[in-house]
């Protein structure tokens, strides 16, 4: 029963009693003669006191009903107030009446949903804590001052200190200082626009490293909704700086190699037709020199004057021999060489090889020697091969000593190759510029005092012809021992196979 029902009956209840009581003695009293009156007073006094008893008893009833009303309801009321105090341990019993017991028990449900609530909070914080933490974006957030108020652990470690030294400290002390102007300004700017988006800013740390970052600005608010500082997310970009940074030296590189390869062309375009130019008016130069020194065809010369024409004759041979050199090695580089290849002896070519330039070591008093034996057969082009092994052999001749000089040829087979040396006991080749040897136009001696003349293309144009046969070619040099020069072309089978 609702306890404001039970009150109402109980009410009720008493002011029935107590009418019914005072109607019964208002009763005797109108019927009673006055001789009676004593006796009367005397039974209404029985009658008065169980009236007096029934008050007492409704009263008590009404003390304790509401006593069993007002108690829980006080306990209630501390733990409302305790609660509202943020304690949400306060015990409370369902106890009491239907009504109060039934508040009892939606209080201890609503305190133990925000228990559950409190905790699932308390947990959401630990993660955003965690979260925040040890994120890898560097947080922090700076005040209307310029003042770091909070930052993360992951901002200070990165910048070397700990988060207790950055606290407190303005933002500017980690501004690398190429960036520290572009910093204030972006800073006075956002105070008075609130807009910062995508800055690229260097940051510094402690050993004064610097560090690209993109800082991403979002405004700090208190109670009022008025701005009191800024929050800064900000990521390290070193890697992204660095592949950029990359990318923009490829970019710059593949500009350069296209401009090389420009000027590439242009330049053999040149050599191309320099060669040609230089070279045509030899022929009707060295075809006078002839003429002129034929006695009878255009006159008589004295010994002077055909001393002269020899002169002439010679250094335009030696002209034409050096453009078709320039030639040869600019149609190597560009791939258009063409290839006679035939079938030929090897120890015969040896043979008119070591013939043909026995009478000039013998002036030069110059041992030379062929150690090539037994009957070797190739399949390439012979003219190009006699012209690497007259190039080796012109080299060896320059760079041998006189009187005492040696050089030996030969040719062998080994492993399916024929393998052709040209060996000298001349000066060497100091071990420094071993490495670069092949390069176009170097000479072991660059200065305008060597003896050696020459363009400096012979070993590139013997290289190119090697490797355009489809060989190999190299040397061993000691200074002051002498050097030799060796080359490797396959045989008929072996070269076919490869062409397959």
């Amino acid at each position: 029963m609702r306890i404001g029902l039970q009150i109402a009956i109980a009410a009720s209840m008493f002011t029935v009693i107590m009418t019914a009581i005072g109607y019964v003695l208002l009763v005797q009293l109108n019927k009673a003669d006055p001789i009676k009156m004593e006796e009367l007073t005397k039974n209404i006094t029985p009658i008065f006191s169980f009236g007096i008893f029934i008050f007492i008893v409704m009263a008590g009833t009404m003390t304790f009903l509401i006593h069993s009303i007002t108690n829980p309801v006080k306990k209630l009321r501390d733990a409302a107030d305790k609660i509202a105090r943020g304690d949400l341990d306060v015990k409370i019993y369902p106890k009491g009446t239907g009504e109060v017991r039934d508040l009892a028990i939606s209080f201890k449900t609503m305190v133990n949903t925000l228990r559950k609530s409190g905790d699932l909070q308390t947990t959401a914080a630990e993660k955003y804590k965690n979260l925040y933490e040890t994120s890898p974006f560097l947080y922090r957030t700076i005040t209307l001052d310029g003042l770091i108020a909070e930052c993360n652990k992951s901002y200070a470690e990165r910048l070397g200190y700990t988060v207790e030294e950055v606290i407190g400290t303005h933002y500017n002390k980690y501004t690398a200082p190429k960036d520290l102007k572009a910093m204030t300004d972006s800073f006075e700017r956002w105070k008075l626009t609130g807009i910062a988006k995508d800055i690229e800013i260097w940051l510094k740390t402690r050993d004064g490293t610097t560090f690209p970052t993109l800082m991403t600005i979002s405004n700090f608010y208190d109670e009022d909704g008025s701005v009191i500082g800024r929050n800064s997310i900000i990521r390290d970009i070193s890697e992204i700086y660095e592949a950029r940074k990359k990318l923009e030296k490829d970019a710059l590189m593949e500009l350069q190699l296209t401009e090389i390869k420009k000027m590439e062309k242009l330049k053999d375009e040149f050599v191309s037709m320099m060669t040609h130019e230089l070279k045509t008016p030899l022929t009707p130069i060295m075809g006078h020199c002839e003429m002129l020194k034929e006695s009878g065809l255009l006159g008589d010369l004295n010994q002077v004057q055909l001393d002269s024409i020899n002169t002439i004759h010679e250094n335009a041979h030696r002209l034409e021999r050096l453009i078709g050199d320039a030639m040869l090695a600019q149609r190597l580089e560009i791939g258009q060489m063409n290839f006679d290849k035939q079938k030929f002896e090897v120890t015969k070519l040896m043979s008119e090889i070591h013939n043909d330039y026995s009478k000039i070591m013998k002036e030069k008093q110059i041992e030379f020697v062929n150690s090539t034996h037994g009957n070797l057969i190739l399949w390439t082009d012979k003219n190009r091969i006699r012209q690497v092994i007259d190039n080796l052999i012109q080299n060896a001749v320059d760079f041998t000593p006189k009187n005492d000089g040696r050089i030996e040829i030969g040719a062998r087979n080994e492993d399916g190759k024929i393998v052709f040396y040209v060996k000298d006991n001349g000066m060497g080749i100091p071990k420094e510029v071993q490495p670069i040897m092949f390069k176009k136009f170097y000479q072991v001696d660059a200065s305008h005092r060597r003896k050696h003349k020459g363009t400096g293309l012979g070993l590139v144009i013997c290289k190119g012809i090697v490797e355009g046969l489809g060989g190999g070619i190299w040397f061993e040099s000691e200074p002051g021992k002498g050097t030799s020069f060796y080359f490797a072309i396959p045989e008929e089978v072996l070269w076919q196979n490869k062409l397959t």
